[in-house]
């Protein structure tokens, strides 16, 4: 990894993530889920191989009971990532 792929990881870490915690979101770099009643919301950070940009590169939901993907695999809500939703039903 660069320092600078390092320092944003730790900044994040230090300034991000807290705020994301004090919203409800679960899980760990660079995935994180929310639960909600009707939903459970994804999101995924993203650094360039090179440590020089950084991406909240996608973000989606799926039902709180979970998510099927295309080739019928099962995500349990604490499992699913925004890549396991189809392209049409997230933003980048």
């Amino acid at each position: 990894m660069s320092v600078e792929r390092d320092n944003m990881i730790n900044s994040l870490r230090e300034n991000v993530i807290p705020t994301l915690r004090d919203r409800g979101f679960k899980g760990s770099f660079p995935h994180f889920y929310r639960k909600l009643e009707d939903r459970v919301d994804l999101l995924m950070f993203q650094i360039t191989a090179w440590g020089e940009v950084l991406y909240v590169e996608e973000v989606s939901k799926c039902s709180p009971g979970g998510h099927i993907d295309v080739s019928e695999t099962f995500y349990t809500p604490n499992k699913v990532k925004v890549y396991n939703i189809d392209t049409a039903h997230r933003q980048r």
